[in-house]
């Protein structure tokens, strides 16, 4: 699986110099040229990451309900290590008034959790590396619940795995990736029919109105929601997953579009000779995974400045992502929160600019309304093969829940220089700190400052600032 990442990314290297020579010389990137200007393979020790403290959680979470604080995290620690989930970080200590509250937020998912209903989505699946990961943490779960491998790579492959991607090379592999995965442990899986949730994000140009009226068949409610469907899908191929879909009965539109597969096929080809129910069906399936929401969101958004969005992202973002709009990673952080159920996880690798930059300070304030469980602040060099500070990274989880006083693990990663050096630090459990994240809007801008003392917070919190009694001058 790695494998076909790396041919991928390095297969596109040569679309990818030309495009960043263009973006030098204040070019726009045109559409085609998206995927191949921000397409960076995920280090799998970060995917690990990732994975096990989002996904894993849910499942310890749902096992770990010790009477202490100390017994938890016990708990947490054997459980992570039974599954062999090294990278996983047990929750802070809490107040007993935070740990009660929290144990209300996660108590209606903790009594109803079934393995066969979770559900994970990448919106930017790339080849497929997150999610042939999530694959295999999702069969050990299934294993220690009594499911055979065959029934729970079928389970896995239709109820699980969601993902999306915009560029249809990538989509095409992460499809080959998860369907190998799917292989070896279901040796029939190629075999028969296996209705899949992972697909290219394409636009709205496969349906005309003669087509809209066809599927409708005089039904007003399919005909307003594919209405709807196809106006919010416009362009979607240069938007990609950061689009939004409202909620639709897709139940019903897809069993039509069936009931037509099976019966008026040639109809529909009357109308529109180029035009076909393989062509349709793909289109409404994606809608209806941009529409849900998940327990779970998982992925390594593209970085893309504002300086070389073409004129159409750029009104897209500036119009949907106000707070958020400098950067394509900075859209797919708040829109990974859109798509979450309540008291879902969210995993992310982005640059760590939204964490300081002035330009990022409201989508920070709006972040206050998520926890943010753990963090591996990793700084420059965490790619191999990006050198230098061109990109620095953050990785985190965050639970779409707002429980105050809650307290996050922050590691702090920026001191060695290699990938290698950063994992390191990472698993010898070193430079890790505790905040509370409300302490954030204590300094001014709110920056994700976590390693800051209790001194220095209660200064900003007490103190007057020095521009308020005097003009500091050299």
């Amino acid at each position: 699986v790695q494998i076909i990442g790396w041919i991928y990314q390095y297969y596109n290297t040569e679309l990818k110099d030309e495009t960043f020579a263009l973006l030098k010389k204040n070019v726009k990137i045109t559409k085609e040229r998206i995927p191949s200007a921000t397409q960076l393979f995920t280090p799998h020790w970060i995917v690990r990451y990732m994975v096990e403290n989002s996904l894993g959680r849910i499942v310890i979470s749902e096992q770990c309900s010790a009477d202490s604080e100390s017994e938890r995290i016990e708990k947490e620690k054997s459980t992570a290590e039974s599954f062999g989930w090294k990278y996983y970080i047990p929750e802070a200590e809490q107040t007993p008034e935070v740990r009660a509250k929290l144990n209300t937020v996660r108590s209606p998912l903790n009594a109803d959790f079934n393995i066969e209903s979770i559900t994970l989505i990448d919106p930017c699946m790339g080849s497929g590396h997150i999610l042939t990961y999530v694959f295999d943490v999702l069969m050990q779960i299934y294993e220690s619940r009594g499911y055979t491998q065959r029934d729970a790579a079928k389970l896995i492959v239709e109820n699980n795995l969601f993902g999306l991607d915009i560029d249809k090379r990538a989509y095409q592999l992460a499809y080959f990736a998860v369907m190998m995965k799917a292989r070896r442990y279901n040796r029939r899986i190629l075999n028969g029919a296996v209705k899949h949730n992972l697909y290219y994000i394409r636009d709205n140009r496969v349906f005309t109105p003669e087509i809209i009226d066809f599927i409708a068949a005089e039904n007003s409610g399919i005909k307003a929601d594919l209405q709807t469907i196809l106006s919010e899908l416009q362009n979607a191929d240069e938007y990609g997953s950061l689009v939004n879909i409202s909620p639709a009965n897709f139940g019903k539109i897809i069993s039509r579009i069936e009931k037509i597969k099976n019966s008026d096929y040639d109809l529909l080809e009357t109308i529109n000779k180029n035009i076909t129910v393989e062509d349709i069906l793909p289109v409404i399936r994606q809608a209806e995974i941009m529409a849900q929401k998940y327990d779970v969101v998982v992925t390594n958004p593209p970085y893309m400045g504002s300086s070389g969005m073409g004129a159409k992202l750029s009104d897209y973002v500036k119009k949907n992502y106000p707070d958020s709009k400098s950067d394509l990673f900075a859209c797919f952080i708040e829109h990974c929160g859109d798509m979450l159920k309540e008291n879902g996880y969210q995993a992310m690798i982005t640059q760590h600019a939204w964490m300081f930059l002035s330009s990022y300070e409201n989508l920070r304030v709006k972040l206050q309304s998520r926890d943010t469980v753990n963090m591996a602040h990793l700084g420059a060099r965490a790619f191999e093969e990006i050198g230098g500070e061109v990109v620095q990274t953050t990785s985190f989880v965050m639970q779409k829940s707002s429980v105050n006083n809650f307290k996050g693990t922050y590691c702090r990663l920026i001191e060695p220089t290699t990938q290698q050096g950063k994992e390191d630090m990472f698993l010898a459990g070193e430079n890790r700190y505790i905040a509370i994240q409300s302490n954030f809007s204590k300094i001014p801008g709110s920056p994700i400052a976590y390693w800051v003392s209790e001194n220095i917070l209660t200064a900003f919190d007490n103190g007057k600032p020095l521009g308020t009694i005097a003009f500091p001058k050299t």
